[in-house]
């Protein structure tokens, strides 16, 4: 981070010599730069739970520093276990969908998930994974200030929200406030597109339909 930073001030002192264009850097901004890398550092090494000994690789999440929108879904599955990224799979795939259905560019987005290591056989997560994991979420969310949270799946939403549940009943068509003080939007995981069947699917479908339409205008009101 240190050589960024000269590199920049070079550039920067160019600039006003050659061409008499005057920027600066903003102390918080290097701050925030450092605090973000040292947070990346922390869960990589992190062995808070027996998850870090199965793991190939740890998923931390990947987006813009300054989103607007920040997805957290609920675990790494083994595609994201294997590239250390996420929601690179089929259900990648799907959410890639849902947002391009609401003109959202996936790159413009933070998405992320509670656990930052997949559990065995994408077993759901354990209460004692959840609470070594969830700090690290809460200065994932601090330090990229997201303006609105898109939760995908029941731990998602009942963690997010602090509500407890784990049906999605509870969390649909529903405006929260997450525990981080920002505004939460639930919907179903993708994953969830590729396991249903027939009329299932389809109230799903919809339900996704109108959980992202109803984000779009909470968005575009912000």
């Amino acid at each position: 981070m240190d050589k960024v930073i000269k590199h920049l001030n070079s550039i920067l002192k160019f600039e006003s010599k050659y061409y008499n264009r005057k920027f600066t850097i903003s102390k918080d901004v290097c701050e925030d730069e450092n605090l973000f890398e040292s947070l990346v550092k922390d869960v990589m090494v992190c062995t808070k739970c027996n998850l870090h000994t199965t793991v190939k690789n740890k998923v931390f999440g990947m987006g813009p520093r300054n989103p607007k929108l920040m997805i957290i879904g609920e675990a790494p599955g083994a595609d994201e276990d294997k590239e250390g990224l996420p929601f690179v799979g089929r259900a990648g795939e799907k959410l890639t969908k849902m947002l391009e259905y609401i003109n959202i560019n996936r790159e413009e987005v933070f998405i992320t998930n509670l656990l930052k290591c997949r559990p065995p056989q994408n077993a759901d997560p354990l209460p004692e994974q959840i609470s070594s994991c969830l700090p690290f979420l809460q200065k994932q969310v601090e330090l990229l200030k997201p303006k609105i949270i898109l939760t995908l799946g029941r731990y998602a939403a009942s963690i997010v929200t602090g509500n407890g549940s784990l049906r999605m009943l509870d969390y649909i068509e529903k405006d929260s406030i997450s525990i981080f003080g920002i505004p939460v939007i639930s919907t179903y995981h993708p994953a969830v597109l590729l396991h249903s069947k027939g009329e299932k699917l389809e109230n799903i479908r919809i339900q996704i339909a109108n959980d992202l339409k109803r984000l779009k205008s909470r968005m575009e009101r912000i």
